[in-house]
């Protein structure tokens, strides 16, 4: 890493991911657990968040029960309807071995066994995050809305005291090699298979999937279990409930939405997407489309990723997190994949802001001589085309070279 550190919020592994490639975790593939690059909206630290009701699609009704409400039992429903009682729950916890991960014993027990049973199929699970204590769950909730914005925020981070991991029965687990850390693309590593199919058998269960977003009110992620105990965690499993909120008889039934018209030459986001200079994930990220936007398809396609307009800009999406898919008539004429040439000439003039303190040197690598260090937040002015990682800047009018990793 080429950068100087200067004092800053100290931030637990989970938010380590660079911004634009997860939180974008996400948030972390095409997709992003974490931010729309367009997302400016900036709400004080000390903004007070309601509950917020949730909506239902079609899903699995489970007859209406006794709702668990005891932060200390293993069944204890929490989400944003919900919240924990009281808001300030702190757990007994223990750390999971050779980790600094906390989780309640019971499953911190059952986690365990399930990592030596993966291991025993050539899996091998990281343990990521456990337990959060309210204090901490505020700060990462404010700490996203004063970048994202509170409605992005609130798919992506739990409101403090409405968090299943400030019970201690929830865990974000990853690849060890850290592949697809938080990101929607961990459901297709061996990590995230392999738990989507046996973490039930140990007592935890996928709590936010895929296609569910309007039930658990966030966005799809397949690294965040829940553990309910062997016994409730395969119940859950035989009753072929999609959500625990359909599962408890919560997820009231409503009017299945009429679906949307399908216009020719447009398609509609399933996630927040990211909308790239080239077909594929090694081609530089221009911005995140949220979920559930309409974009316009050009009429190019190319190994599964279609060429869209978005917000005046020109790019390409997987067709994976694509759907109403509506190619234009053939008569329509679809603009030249000249992403790679405009890239260069817009380079020229485009402008980026640092996140972090960032060393701007003589040459394009770290062993060429420091000239000074811009600050954190700052924006330079990228003067000429990416070489070997590195842009060719102008700051404080002197230029240099800095590295596009810390760039957005």
């Amino acid at each position: 890493m080429d950068f100087t550190l200067r004092t800053s919020p100290k931030l637990s592994p989970a938010l380590k991911v660079p911004l634009a490639a997860s939180l974008s975790v996400a948030l972390m593939t095409t997709l992003l657990p974490l931010s729309p690059a367009t997302a400016s909206t900036d709400v004080p630290a000390t903004t007070t968040i309601s509950a917020q009701s949730l909506s239902v699609d079609s899903s699995v009704q489970i007859a209406a029960k006794k709702l668990p409400r005891d932060p200390n039992n293993i069944n204890v429903l929490v989400n944003k309807k919900y919240p924990l009682s009281p808001k300030k729950f702190a757990p007994k916890t223990v750390a999971i071995s050779g980790t600094d991960v906390r989780l309640k014993a019971s499953a911190a027990k059952a986690y365990s066994s399930m990592v030596k049973a993966a291991a025993k199929d050539g899996v091998k699970i990281r343990a990521v995050s456990g337990y959060r204590s309210y204090v901490r769950q505020a700060e990462l909730y404010n700490y996203y809305t004063r970048i994202y914005g509170q409605s992005y925020a609130s798919k992506i981070s739990a409101v403090p005291g409405t968090s299943e991991h400030q019970t201690g029965l929830a865990i974000d687990i990853g690849n060890k090699n850290k592949a697809c850390g938080l990101q929607a693309c961990f459901a297709n590593t061996p990590v995230g298979k392999w738990a989507a199919k046996n973490a039930y058998k140990f007592g935890f269960v996928l709590r936010y999937p895929k296609g569910q977003e309007s039930i658990t009110g966030y966005s799809f992620e397949p690294w965040h279990f829940r553990y309910l105990g062997t016994t409730l965690a395969k119940s859950y499993k035989n009753s072929g409930a999609k959500t625990l909120e359909a599962y408890y008889g919560v997820a009231s039934s409503t009017k299945t939405p009429a679906p949307t018209k399908t216009v020719k030459g447009t398609a509609r986001t399933t996630a927040n997407l990211n909308m790239r200079s080239g077909a594929g994930t090694s081609n530089r990220i221009l911005l995140t489309i949220p979920n559930g936007k309409s974009v316009k398809l050009t009429g190019s396609k190319k190994s599964g990723w279609y060429q869209v307009t978005y917000s005046s800009k020109t790019g390409w999406v997987s067709g994976t997190y694509l759907s109403n898919i509506s190619m234009p008539s053939k008569s329509s004429k679809a603009p030249k994949d000249s992403s790679k040439k405009s890239e260069s000439k817009a380079s020229k003039t485009k402008t980026a802001k640092t996140t972090a303190n960032l060393n701007m040197r003589t040459g394009n690598g770290t062993n060429h001589r420091i000239k000074l260090t811009i600050p954190r937040g700052k924006m330079v002015t990228i003067t000429g085309v990416k070489k070997s990682g590195w842009y060719p800047v102008k700051y404080a009018g002197r230029s240099g070279w800095v590295s596009a990793t810390y760039l957005r």
